[in-house]
């Protein structure tokens, strides 16, 4: 699923983003396989030692981490906003961290599969909500190109299972996106009627009856 070059140049141009408008001192970021399991750390202003104490138990203490999130539809979580426990405040204290940032990178279906977290060192401020806002703003924009690399479906097989044609598939990838119909109209540059038509034939050959049944038959 995952192309390694893609989301090491992915990571590096999102956490330059947020360096643009926010002041950060470090960051990793993981795959992750399920809510139990993340893989393949790449770290950046943080001790691996850190990594691997937080991966071996205070991960578990940890109010932002990914396990907490797996299910739902939130995409960014600031640490500042929750009430950590004494054992990871201690462990934040030992490694001379004030706070976190944590972002989820979800397929479309909603399960999150890469995570990024950056953080600042203690005595400095608390990320705010007003670049919480910023953060969701970068999320939103970078999300279509997340999934056009890292969740995408055998056109091959879907056109000869279902029988679409070439502009039904078109169609059908469109689908998966937030865009709405006319939205859609005016990217591919015709009607709305014609993309109305399109989505009803292939909710008919896929049997399905809305875009959400669509969406998790395809990318679950």
């Amino acid at each position: 699923m995952f192309n390694r070059d893609f989301i090491q140049q992915f990571s590096r141009n999102f956490i330059a983003q947020i360096q643009h408008v926010s002041d950060i001192d470090g960051f990793f970021t993981y795959k992750i396989d399920n809510i139990h399991h993340a893989y393949d750390f790449e770290l950046g202003g943080i001790s691996k030692s850190a990594i691997n104490e937080y991966l071996n138990g205070k991960i578990e203490y940890d109010p932002v981490s990914f396990r907490h999130f797996y299910h739902g539809d939130q995409n960014i979580a600031l640490l500042g906003q929750y009430q950590p426990n004494e054992i990871f405040l201690n462990f934040m204290s030992r490694w001379q961290v004030e706070d976190t940032a944590e972002f989820f990178f979800r397929k479309r279906d909603g399960q999150p599969i890469f995570g990024l977290s950056v953080f600042r060192e203690q005595g400095k401020k608390q990320f705010n909500l007003q670049e919480k806002k910023v953060f969701e703003a970068f999320h939103q924009l970078s999300i279509e190109h997340f999934h056009h690399h890292v969740d995408v479906i055998n056109k091959d097989k879907i056109i000869a299972q279902y029988h679409l044609t070439k502009k039904e598939m078109v169609i059908l990838e469109e689908l998966f996106t937030n865009l709405e119909a006319s939205q859609i109209s005016k990217k591919l540059n015709c009607s709305l009627s014609t993309v109305k038509t399109h989505v009803q034939h292939i909710y008919q050959k896929v049997n399905v009856s809305s875009r959400q049944e669509l969406v998790c038959k395809f990318l679950r």
